[in-house]
């Protein structure tokens, strides 16, 4: 019996021991995966930020691009018309919106 017990303690015991350091460097391991992971999540919270300030920054300077008073200040200098001219009810176009997938439909009728 004691003979038994010696042999069942010298199998357990590097297996115990090679275990216990397995599941060290498993911890570990884990450890730094998380770190990295959190390494660049942060990095691609920056680059989310800076993309934030540039769709700012894109969408004021569309708007000064588009605003009326630019085209008003432009057709007013030019040679052609010398302003703003407001169109015939005849030659005015109307557009309705389709879906997604269909032509836009263009008359001359109001909706």
């Amino acid at each position: 019996m004691i003979y038994r017990r010696n042999k069942l303690i010298f199998i357990l015991k590097p297996f115990s021991i090679i275990l216990l350091l397995i599941s060290i460097f498993t911890i570990v391991w884990m450890r730094s995966s998380f770190v990295s992971l959190e390494y660049s999540i942060s990095s691609l919270e920056k680059k989310k930020a800076a993309l934030m300030r540039d769709k700012k920054v894109f969408a004021a300077e569309r708007a000064s691009l588009l605003s009326a008073e630019r085209f008003e200040k432009f057709v007013s200098n030019s040679t052609v018309s010398g302003g703003f001219v407001f169109p015939d009810r005849v030659k005015v176009v109307y557009v309705k919106r389709a879906k997604e997938n269909e032509p836009y439909r263009a008359s001359f009728k109001e909706k």
